[in-house]
């Protein structure tokens, strides 16, 4: 008699849940980290005040002039359409928070389809390591510290992509494309990889070579037209001069020294150590995986640039590329484990994770440090000091700012960064932050407030290091830390 096989076990209520429940911890303590930084003013204007104004634009049904970037729409900066999205969150709570509690959410998220696709295949807790390898991989942690970005929105839809590719759930897949193209044109290389890795990997041809023929041509589109029409002028973004001063010299430049540019990605320290974190992390285990494929847009795009701050550790950079590579991660484990002897699989398996989360957690929290960025805001105090400052500020007045008050004075028509525009109703000036920032600019910083005043700006708040001067308001003093820094101190 043939014997019908089983159905495989339903999984128990704690497993189901068990993902879940981890991604919400990361999310509070996520979003714990970046309401701390905000409310002690280590937010910038870049980029959470520049986005804020923008989605609070949205949130009245707007489409505003983003003064603080100095762009006639944010749109003609980066295509970001997602972004309003969130603009009915700020119908309940209208705040810059909003959007750092939103980021929090989508990272963390993120990390669950990492979890679904290795829990079949490696088991129970090497899934849960690997969710918790993502989770504090210092890409990821370099996002959170840093402000708000809209490509957060790309993160889970680049994870939950990979994995209905993974798992051939082609629906899904099409539901996140489609946010993918909506977060920023770039996400589009990202999707069209994931279409050539189906290509060569699963030998779907025409479904793969639909995704990239079509995440190829709404590239182009979007750099070429959309964002163009949007800002007035054609695509800012480009930097990668030593490939050539634009898309198509840069593509022969690849065809006809394809040497050169492989050593470009590699000509320099700083780009050697990136390779080191990025792989490191993971115990260099994604190098193994075709799904490798996938990170190699994000790859080019910071490695070929001529921006050092794209080969850097810092700021959003590796938010997308953090679940590539831990799918991939896990696609190694998962093709290696055959390979071991069967007393050895469950062992060796859950060593491998184990390596893993701890290769990662000594690059975050001992290496690369992004939360030591969380010692250099301001104390308790000095934010108090700071906030009762800004207070005096009316909600429809215009404002130029220092980069670190802007976010909290976004939700107006007209915000400006102190550098581009002092010719504002009011004017705030943080002493502390901008010169640990810019430590040469004491001297300019004193010409503008002394310049402001002769142009018959008065004090309206003075605290500490924190001045807010007022267009026709009657003078009064400066506080003893400001009288001392005009006097030359």
């Amino acid at each position: 008699m043939r014997e019908t096989a089983l159905p495989p076990p339903a999984p128990r209520p704690l497993e189901v849940a068990f993902p879940w429940a981890l991604a919400l911890l990361a999310a509070v303590c996520y979003a714990a980290i970046s309401l701390y930084r905000h409310n002690h003013f280590g937010s910038n204007a870049f980029d959470l005040g520049v986005q804020d104004q923008t989605v609070w634009g949205y949130s009245q049904l707007r489409m505003i002039p983003n003064t603080v970037a100095m762009i006639p729409n944010l749109l003609g900066d980066h295509f970001h359409p997602i972004l309003m999205a969130i603009a009915p969150l700020y119908w309940i709570w209208s705040d810059a928070r909003v959007l750092l509690l939103a980021q929090a959410a989508l990272l963390a998220v993120a990390g669950i389809p990492i979890f679904w696709w290795a829990k079949p295949r490696l088991g129970l807790w090497p899934a849960i390591l690997f969710m918790c390898a993502y989770l504090s991989f210092w890409g990821v942690l370099s996002g959170v510290v840093f402000d708000f970005h809209h490509i957060a929105f790309a993160v889970p839809a680049v994870s939950f992509a990979l994995y209905a590719v993974l798992t051939r759930n082609d629906r899904l897949f099409w539901a996140m494309l489609a946010v993918g193209l909506l977060t920023r044109e770039n996400v589009a290389l990202t999707f069209a990889a994931i279409g050539i890795y189906i290509v060569l990997v699963q030998r779907r041809w025409r479904f793969g070579l639909l995704v990239a023929g079509l995440c190829s041509a709404w590239f182009i589109l979007v750099v070429d037209v959309v964002i163009p029409a949007f800002g007035g002028s054609s695509y800012r973004h480009w930097s990668y001069d030593a490939l050539g001063p634009g898309p198509g010299a840069a593509l022969l430049t690849v065809f006809r020294r394809p040497r050169y540019a492989l050593e470009l990605l590699f000509d320099n320290r700083i780009k050697l150590k990136l390779w080191g974190g990025l792989l490191g992390a993971w115990i260099f285990l994604p190098v193994l995986s075709p799904v490798f494929l996938v990170a190699i847009p994000s790859l080019l795009e910071r490695l070929w640039s001529s921006n050092p701050l794209l080969w850097t550790a810092s700021f959003d950079y590796s938010l997308v590329i953090a679940p590539i590579l831990a799918f991939a991660a896990i696609d190694t484990v998962r093709r290696i484990r055959p390979l071991l002897a069967d007393r050895l699989r469950r062992t060796g398996t859950t060593v491998i994770s184990v390596a893993a989360v701890l290769a990662g957690g000594i690059l975050s929290f001992g290496i690369v440090q992004p939360l030591a960025d969380l010692r250099l805001t301001p104390s308790g105090q000095q934010a108090a000091a700071i906030q009762s400052c800004l207070g005096v500020i009316s909600a429809s007045a215009s404002v130029s700012a220092s980069s670190v008050l802007v976010p909290h004075l976004s939700h107006r028509d007209r915000i400006y960064l102190l550098a581009t525009s002092t010719d504002a109703d009011f004017v705030a000036i943080n002493l502390t932050t901008d010169l640990q920032q810019y430590p040469a600019a004491a001297g300019p910083l004193r010409s503008t407030i002394a310049n402001l005043q002769a142009a018959g700006y008065g004090v309206a708040c003075s605290r500490g290091t924190t001045v807010v001067l007022h267009r026709g308001a009657g003078s009064s003093t400066l506080s003893p830390e400001l009288a001392a820094f005009m006097a030359g101190g």
